[in-house]
This record gives structure tokens, sequence and C-alpha cells, in this order.
């Protein structure tokens, strides 16, 4: 059976459901109405539909099929008028769930459409902050919410192209944090640095300055974005404490990657993007897990130093503010920038094996949670502040020299103006260049007199 195309819409008295079916067989479409479920056949078409409110058949409610569009819409009435249903976009929400088969520690919690903002497993800023238990720390597993384990066993060399450790299935989390620190300090230019430094590159101030579209536009997901997450059905997921943390300080840290290839393409996406939003992500090419928020985002801005064209503290620490806006803005606009990944890995070989490992199960996953989550991601930014001296890149002292080397440059040219008012800087400077050279022509001589 197919899942159709479909999408959720409401008023204050009514639900309504326009499903597109374009090979359907009308005459034997069948549609049952049982209270919060909602369950449509139409050879070869099934969606069972598990909504937010109980919804009925009455004489006012209607279904009608429109065969130029091959669109059914069904007119149903709400139990309770006026009750609103939360997120009707979000349509993952909304599919019979599928069961998985991995196997989860005892310490779990269900989260689900029932998941309320006074549950008290809700992840604070505290426990955002504080380190994960040992446990955790020596663990082999990597992907969504660490929940795979000897994945890599069967794989070809080729995955080992986009991801920089050669043996995840053996290497723990601790072991894979600290490879991955002296890794990017062992990679870090300095010489790269300070020339973006000294010499801004002509773009980066319209980069700087660019507003891409999580300020500007109210994000909605579009019918490319739905076909794919009809595609995805729905999970039911069993999460410890530690997971959920895990996967959310994550999710900062590949929405950093994306920001990032965002902002420097200028909205734009090319041929690099999938590799730079691969490389930037510590979680996507390192499998790492994070365990407090001041570490994700020291993770990202050290990245973002080392690897891409543009290395510049200024752009590194703004896009940690693009972060904050997309998550401000909720979830559809993080399964915006979630589903455009996915788009750009598929068609980057063999980039796909990152979507079934994390962006899958994330765009999945964050229509489960309620907005308290992404909010305290918010609260986070808001209240932690980067600086250069947590990176391990010596930052400071290496702009320190290159200041101090700048200021004797300028107090030279200022001599010689000063010394020498009949000439120009540059005669000065060609009247040294003769000198030199004559020098170099008697040491020449005398070398050859010597040698006689």
């Amino acid at each position: 059976m197919l899942t159709p195309n479909f999408e959720l819409d409401q008023t204050d008295d009514y639900l309504i459901i326009k499903i597109k079916a374009r090979f359907a067989n009308v005459n034997e479409t069948e549609v049952d109405v049982n209270g919060t479920q909602v369950t449509f056949h139409s050879s070869p078409y099934y969606l069972r539909l598990n909504l937010p409110g109980e919804v009925e058949e009455t004489d006012s409610s209607s279904g009608s099929y429109d065969w130029e569009s091959y669109v059914f819409t069904f007119t149903l009435n709400k139990v309770n008028p006026g009750e609103h249903f939360p997120d009707l976009n979000l349509i993952n929400k909304f599919l019979a769930p599928k069961k998985d088969s991995r196997t989860i520690n005892p310490s779990i919690e269900v989260l689900n459409e029932n998941y309320h903002d006074d549950d008290d497993s809700v992840i604070d800023c505290d426990f955002l902050q504080n380190p994960v238990s040992d446990d955790n720390i020596s663990c082999m597993k990597y992907g969504f919410a660490n929940q795979t384990q000897n994945g890599f066993n069967n794989f070809s060399g080729e995955f080992f192209e986009i991801i920089e450790i050669k043996d995840p299935d053996n290497l723990n989390l601790g072991k894979r944090k600290s490879l991955q620190i002296a890794s990017e300090i062992s990679e870090f230019s300095d010489d790269h640095y300070l020339a973006d430094l000294m010499t801004e590159p002509d773009e980066l101030k319209d980069i700087l300055n660019f507003k891409p579209f999580w300020y500007h536009t109210t994000c909605t997901l579009n019918d490319s974005h739905t076909d794919v997450l009809k595609t995805f059905g729905n999970k039911e997921y069993l999460l410890s404490k530690d997971d959920k943390k895990s996967a959310l300080l994550s999710l900062v840290d590949i929405i950093y990657a994306y920001c990032y290839c965002i902002r420097t393409n200028l909205g734009e996406e090319n041929s690099e993007s999938p590799w730079i939003i691969n490389k930037l992500s510590s979680t996507l090419s390192w499998f790492r897990s994070f365990e407090t928020f001041d570490e994700t985002i020291q993770s990202c801005v050290r990245r973002s130093l080392c690897f891409p064209l543009y290395r510049h503290w200024d752009l590194g620490t703004l896009v940690l503010s693009d972060v904050r806006k997309v998550f401000e803005n909720g979830c559809v606009c993080l399964l915006t920038c979630l589903l455009d990944i996915y788009k750009l890995f598929n068609s980057s070989e063999p980039r796909y094996v990152l979507n079934q490992l994390y962006i899958k199960d994330y765009c999945i996953w964050i229509q489960q949670l309620n907005s308290t989550h992404f909010d305290t991601i918010v609260k986070l930014f808001e209240e932690n502040k980067i600086n250069k001296g947590l990176l391990q890149l010596d930052l400071e002292e290496l702009e320190v020299a290159a200041m101090s080397v700048e200021e004797d440059l300028e107090l030279i040219k200022s001599e010689l103006a000063e010394n020498d008012n009949s000439k120009t800087i540059e005669s000065k400077l060609e009247k040294l260049q003769i000198s030199s050279s004559e020098s170099s022509l008697d040491s020449d001589d005398d070398e050859e007199e010597s040698s006689e």
C-alpha cells in the first residue's frame, strides 16, 4: 500500500483533510472516523491518522473528489467545537508510529504527541550543562541519540571518506572527543587565520551583513518537504535522559554547520555545500556526542576556524546567533533546515548514510518535542558566551603578535617620512633596495678575489 500526500487544515468547528491520490479507485474509497483516528483506504493508497483531538461524522460533514487535481477533500466536525488542533503542518506526528526494534536500556522515557510541558522529564539548562555519566562516555555507540552500534562492520571503505575516524565501532565517546580536538589543533593554520584577520576578503563584509531566510520569513513546509516527510512515516522513540540530551546538543552542532554553509554562500547552495556541512559538524564527521552545551559551541566555532575557506572569529560567532534564531523560530524552521540537509546528502554519495544515521530520525523526533525544548536551547545561547581562550588554538597570542608586527611596520613608514621630507617613502625604499643590491655585488666580487 502507498501512503498518499496529504495536508490538514482547520476552522473553529471543522477539521479539513485533503488527500492527493491520483491512481485511487474512487468508487471503492472507504473512510472510517473513530474519535482521534481517521482511516482512508482507496486502492492502492492507505492512510491512518492519529489526531490531537476528536472528530466525528455528522450531517454537516462532507467529502468530495476533484477529478482535475486528483484530491479528496473531507470536512469532519470537531467533537469539541472551538478546540484548536496544534501543529497540523507537522504531518509525521499524525501518522501511525512504526515499531522500533532497537534495544534500549531500562531507564527510559517515552516521547510522543502527548508529551506535556509540565512533565518533570523536560531537560533544563542545568542538565544540558552538566557532564554525562562515565558509562555513556565509555560507550561505543553513535548515530541519532547514540542508538546505533556495530553499524560499520560491513561498510565499504568509501564511507570513511566522509568520517574522520577509522573504527567507530571500537572507539568510545571519550576517545573520539580527545582525538577530534587533537586533530583540529593540528589542522589549524596560523597563516590562514591571520590572513583573514589582517586582510579581510572583499566578500566577507557581504557575508557578515547577509540576512538568511530564518530572519525575515516565516518558515513553511513546501510540497517537496511534505513529500519527503511522508516517506519517513513515524516511530516512537524510547530514550534515556542522557540520550535525549545528546540528541539536542548534536542538533545544535548540525544546525550550526548548515547555517554556516547558507550564510557564507549568501543563501545559495553549491557543489561544496554537502562537504562543508559534513566537515563542520563533528557529530557527522566524528560521530561526536557532547557532554555540555559549552563544549558543543566551542567545537562548532573551532572547526569553523580550521577547515572552510573563510576562517574569521566574527563570522564563526555570528553563526552562533543564526543557530539561536533558528531554534527560536521553532520546529518548522528546524525541519526546513534538516530537510535541506537531507536533500543535499542524498545527492552526494556516500553521504546518504548520514541521513540514515542522523538526519531522518531528527526530522521525525523534533516533531514530537514541545516548544520548551527549543526555548531551553535559546536560553543557553543567551546565557553562555564563548571566548577565544577556550578553543585551545592560541588565538589571542597570535593576534597580539600580528598586531605588534603591524604596528612596527607603520612606525617604520612613519619614521621614513619624517626623516626625509625631500623624498617620498617609495623613493626611500627604492634607494634602500639599490644599496642592498650594490652591497650584494661587492660581496660577490670579494668572494671571487678570495677564490683567486
